[in-house]
Parts: C-alpha cells; sequence; structure tokens
C-alpha cells in the first residue's frame, strides 16, 4: 500500500470504530481524550523529543486562539 491508502484504512478504521463506540453508549468526549492520549503517546514514542515538545507547544497555541 501507498500512503494515501495507508491514511484512508486508517481514517475510515479510526471512524468506524468511533462510530461503534459513540452507538455503544461511550461518552464522545471519553472517546475523544482516549484517541488523543493514544495519538500524543505515539508521538512521543516516534519523535525526537524536541520535535514533540515543538508539537505540543504549537497545538497549545493553536487552541487558546479565539476562532
Amino acid at each position: 500500500m501507498n500512503d494515501d491508502e495507508d491514511l484512508t484504512e486508517v481514517q475510515a478504521t479510526y471512524r468506524k470504530l468511533t462510530s461503534d463506540l459513540l452507538l455503544s453508549g461511550v461518552d464522545p468526549l471519553l472517546a475523544a481524550g482516549v484517541m488523543t492520549a493514544s495519538g500524543l503517546r505515539l508521538y512521543k514514542n516516534h519523535m525526537v523529543r524536541e520535535e514533540f515538545l515543538q508539537m505540543l507547544e504549537i497545538v497549545y497555541e493553536e487552541a487558546l486562539k479565539d476562532d
């Protein structure tokens, strides 16, 4: 598979999992929190520490902006 196909497959898998969880009654914020924490753990384990911290800073700064 190429990167585009991998991305499409992973997105479809996460959408199905999320849909199944929500339909079974799981709180959407709980599901989002678990997925966010899992994603951050993956980034932390596979990025150089400085890059990871820089990414977190960017995410934090964007979160503080008013839309």
